[in-house]
C-alpha cells in the first residue's frame, strides 16, 4: 500500500472518530474536556445506583476478558515488558462504542491499548456516555 493511499486512510479514520465525538456530545451532553473530569465522572458513574449493576455485573467482566488479551498482546509488542502504573478512563457511547479515552500518563502498554481500545464495542449501558475509570498497577 502506497504512503498516500495510507495517509488518506489515517485521514480519513481520524475524521470518523471526530464524528462519533460529535454525535456523542449531542446525544448525551458534552464529554468531559480533561482527565480529571472524565475520571470524576467514572467514579460517579461506577456508584450511581442507575449505572452500578451495569458497571459491576456487564461491563467490568466483558472489558477485564478483553483487556487481559489485549494486555498480554501490547506487551509482547514491547522490547520489555512496561511495568508503569497509569490510569485511564474511557467514555462509552449509547450503542456500546468507546467515544473518547483520557489517561494521567502515556506509558507504551498504555499507548498500545489505547489505540485498540479506541475500536472496542462493549454491551451498551444504561445512560451515555458512561465513564469507565481503570486504574493499572502490575506486580513483578
Amino acid at each position: 500500500m502506497s504512503y498516500a493511499v495510507r495517509s488518506l486512510l489515517v485521514l480519513a479514520l481520524i475524521a470518523s472518530l471526530g464524528g462519533a465525538a460529535t454525535h456523542a456530545a449531542v446525544e448525551g451532553g458534552e464529554l468531559a474536556t480533561s482527565y480529571a473530569e472524565a475520571q470524576e465522572r467514572g467514579r460517579r458513574d461506577e456508584s450511581d445506583p442507575q449505572t452500578m449493576n451495569y458497571h459491576r455485573d456487564v461491563l467490568l467482566p466483558e472489558f477485564s476478558a478483553r483487556y487481559r488479551s489485549l494486555l498480554g498482546a501490547c506487551q509482547a509488542s514491547l522490547p520489555q515488558p512496561d511495568q508503569t502504573p497509569f490510569s485511564f478512563v474511557a467514555a462509552i457511547g449509547a450503542q456500546g462504542e468507546v467515544l473518547r479515552v483520557w489517561s494521567d500518563r502515556s506509558p507504551p502498554v498504555y499507548s498500545c491499548l489505547r489505540g485498540r481500545l479506541l475500536f472496542e464495542r462493549f454491551s451498551p449501558p444504561p445512560r451515555a456516555p458512561f465513564y469507565l475509570y481503570i486504574h493499572m498497577r502490575f506486580t513483578k
